[in-house]
């Protein structure tokens, strides 16, 4: 048996022995094809045949070598265009018995065409379109102006159907050595010689952003993906944000970038739970590159390159668009995130009790042991508004408390509350929600958008599976079999297809009980990465490309839909992973970090970074989730931040009974004999309270906005930029404040950024002139915070903050 399996599961980061590199060849790239002859073999090669266009086809013998263990590579070499064709052979190690082979294996390379001019225009309604020279036949480049500052690029291969422009439209002038179109507050040159693009702002003089029309893409057959690229210009020093949420430091400029959800168990660096192609610059541009499928940004040098494998024919076979593009400028850049949320959708904001403190733990797994934690937070005066229950499920269903009794029903069927006897670790759910909500304590519920594989017999998982397989409710295979999940986490799970109307409402009718008769106030809809495979299907007819980044939307979307519908409005979700629109369905949080002082200030990085893209509604479990729970000082210190941030929780993995790592105040404090834990975290979680409605309504501005709750000073005064940029853990929050969060051990005093204007220090009401640094006095209890002098809001902040003073300032 030979072993090839040539994309793998198209994992951007890692690849098995038994791959194909590269997995998707270009015309001239050296191809080494990698496999394994597990019985071992004595020697081992591969026919090839390569097909030319317009020429005899070539067949040879390449003789493989030997690798480690089992594993043998063979080099095909280069070539710069037509059709590859190979098989793989294998002689038997004892040189007995018949060769064994696998294939044939084919890659088509394609050929590259490319933009070489512009030859002329016309009017279509809402835009103009182009007609484009290229090294084949004519593309189409059609340009429209969908909110104010933003111009929407699209590059076809086929002229727009599109009747001829009426009325009002975008100005159109030809300069001879260019054209030059104008609406919404923007202007574009495109240069007919140099294919330069130049946008700027109505009313400026210069340009600020440059780019290219010298696009070009690869032409492959048989409803392959195409390879596409276009570049844009960056200036020496020139400061670039976004892409997401990144675990890294802010500019993205001068390193190369993948936009891929991606699943990354702490230490997450540049990969990330929430990708999103959109840029923007200190200098007031942004670029969205509106595509489903991943890209990559390499921004290494002055001239920075884009490019995707796109599709570009629909489920239907009908011809879709080479490439999506959207330039963006703005008096400022939070300006361009603004024009980018018009576009991507409002931000929606969760009711104001989210806004309070959340607690969880995944060791919390019986009703008595979160009932105990939920009453020893009461007992000790220290407030929470929500608790998060992961381990409550069956883990079968994910839908049914353990240990609950019932009798099984047909898996298209929904069971209902009175079909439940509740025994063993949560013998009554009813009470203690009840108990929770009777103690102003919302109650969240853990969720996956997977049927786990179980390999013991268990009557209503099995009805659900079989129910999920004969309706074709999963993701499914090119070959009409049900996808299982290649990924690390669940592995071989069907995955739900939220595209479908029919898994929507069977998935949520299950779980429908929760709320109407339960009660509960919303889901942790956790996972959504583990998409795998170009091969796969989704019930809309999107397939493998498309569904990696965009089916964690899928996912929380429907969940947010439903829970908001379950609840009457007054549910949250709780997710990791999401893309473009990621605001429509908050609230997200930063996924799986250690307990450490580099984990908090990636941590930091990763919030602020998401908000450039969008992401308002953002949370990371305080001091971290995983391993031995933090010192007293990290703790203190991030709690302290999490108070000044949009979502407050905090959370710990899973952990024996004899080895306690909660997270809770109690917990850190009993732990290493420090009450300040508590105490600490006692006075930060009643100051939070306190600021509950002032952070709903800023969350609720913030989404009229368009812009993010949590910003960089930076980008907020672009005047400032350098000088605010040295500091990259400061932020602002809302309308007012600017936080100064201490991320480093030992330190008693902070040296603050002040950003132009006056600014009032939140503790002790005295008054600051901006653009200055100001060494700030931090004790161990106290975050350096100031107030927008000025603000409508500062008697409220000062207030807030003045009955708890003595206890967090000491």
């Amino acid at each position: 048996m030979i072993v090839h399996d040539p994309s793998g599961i198209d994992d951007p980061y890692k690849s098995t022995p038994s791959e194909r590199f590269p997995r998707y060849p270009r015309p001239d790239d050296a191809v080494q094809v990698n496999f394994r002859v597990p019985h071992g073999a004595a020697a081992a090669w591969a026919e090839v045949t390569h097909a030319t266009p317009g020429a005899p086809a070539v067949t040879k013998r390449v003789d493989a070598r030997r690798g480690v263990g089992d594993t043998w590579s063979v080099d095909l070499g280069a070539a710069a265009a037509g059709t590859v064709r190979y098989t793989l052979f294998a002689q038997p190690a004892a040189g007995v018995g018949a060769n064994t082979q696998a294939g044939p294996f084919s890659y088509d390379l394609g050929v590259w065409r490319e933009v070489t001019g512009i030859s002329s225009y016309s009017a279509r309604q809402g835009g103009v379109e182009f007609t484009l020279n290229t090294t084949h036949a004519p593309a189409y480049l059609t340009l429209t102006f969908p909110t104010r500052g933003a111009c929407r690029l699209s590059l076809a291969r086929a002229t727009t159907s599109s009747p001829p422009q009426s009325g009002d439209g975008p100005g159109v002038e030809d300069t001879g050595a260019a054209f030059t179109v104008s609406s919404q507050g923007m202007r574009l040159v495109l240069d007919k010689r140099s294919l330069a693009v130049t946008a700027t702002l109505e009313g400026a003089s210069e340009p600020v952003f440059q780019g290219s029309l010298a696009t070009r893409w690869l032409e492959r057959g048989n409803d392959q993906p195409t390879s596409v690229e276009f570049s844009f210009q960056t200036q020496e020093g020139e400061a670039l944000y976004g892409l997401g949420e990144r675990f890294v430091n802010a500019d993205r400029n001068g390193e190369r970038w993948d936009v891929r959800v991606y699943e990354e168990y702490k230490e997450q660096g540049k990969r990330t739970y929430i990708p999103v192609p959109f840029l923007v610059s200190e200098r007031g541009y942004g670029l969205w590159l509106d595509a489903a499928e991943p890209s990559d940004f390499d921004l290494r040098t002055s001239e920075a390159k884009v490019a995707l494998d796109r599709m570009t024919l629909g489920p239907d076979g009908a011809p879709r668009s080479l490439l999506e593009l959207v330039i963006f400028v703005a008096d400022e850049p939070y300006g361009v995130t603004a024009a980018f949320t018009r576009l991507t959708g409002t931000a929606a904001v969760p009711p104001a009790w989210a806004f309070g403190p959340w607690m969880s733990s995944n060791s919390w797994n019986s009703q008595e042991r979160v009932t105990q934690e939920v009453d020893r937070t009461l007992a000790e005066g220290v407030p929470a508004s929500v608790v998060v229950i992961e381990a409550w499920s069956d883990e079968a269903t994910f839908y049914i408390f353990n240990d609950a009794e019932y009798d099984p029903k047909p898996g298209g069927e929904a069971l209902t509350l009175s079909d439940f006897r509740f025994t063993g670790r949560w013998p009554d759910p009813q009470a203690f929600i009840d108990h929770c909500h009777a103690n102003g304590v919302r109650v969240v519920l853990w969720q996956i958008p997977v049927h786990k594989l179980v390999t013991e017999p268990h009557a209503q998982h099995d009805a659900d599976g079989a129910h999920m397989i004969d309706r074709g409710l999963g993701i499914m295979q090119a070959d009409g079999s049900p996808y299982r999940n290649k990924g690390w986490w669940f592995t071989d799970a069907l995955i739900a297809d939220f595209s479908n109307p029919e898994t929507r409402e069977w998935w949520f009718a299950k779980r429908r009980y929760l709320f109407d008769e339960l009660g509960i106030d919303g889901m942790k809809t956790d996972g959504g990465e583990h998409l795998w495979g170009r091969d796969l299907r989704s019930f809309d007819g999107r397939r493998g490309l498309e569904l990696f980044n965009t089916y964690a939307n899928d996912y929380v979307g429907a969940y947010h839909e439903f829970v908001q519908l379950a609840s009457g409005g007054d549910g949250v979700t709780f997710s990791r992973a999401s893309y473009t629109g990621v605001q429509r369905h908050p609230i997200h949080w930063a996924g799986d970090e250690d307990s450490t002082w580099s984990a908090y200030r990636a941590s930091v990085k990763a919030g602020l970074s998401a908000g450039v893209s969008g992401v308002s509604l953002w949370s990371w479990d305080l001091a971290g989730f995983s391993g031995e729970i933090p010192p007293v000082e990290l703790y203190v210190r991030s709690t302290a931040m999490a108070t000044f941030s949009p979502i407050m929780q905090y959370h710990s993995e899973g952990h024996g009974a004899a080895d306690n790592r909660d997270r809770t105040p109690w917990n850190i404090a009993a732990r290493h004999g420090d009450e300040r834990a508590l105490s600490v975290y006692r006075a930060y979680a009643q100051l939070r309270m306190r600021l509950v409605d002032y952070l709903h309504a800023e969350a609720v501005a913030a989404a009229e906005l368009g812009v993010p709750l949590m910003r960089y000073p930076a980008l907020e005064f672009p005047e400032a930029h350098e000088f605010l940029a040295a500091d990259e853990y400061a932020y602002l929050l809302g309308r007012d404040l600017l936080v100064a969060p201490i991320t480093e051990k030992g330190c008693g005093t902070r040296e603050v950024r002040l950003p132009p204007g006056g600014w009032v220090d939140l503790w002790s009401g005295s008054e600051l002139e901006g653009g200055r640094i100001f060494n700030a006095a931090a004790p161990l209890e106290v975050i350096p915070v100031f107030v927008r002098a000025g603000s409508a809001r500062l008697d409220l902040l000062l207030r807030a903050v003045a009955e708890f003073r003595p206890q967090v300032a000491g």
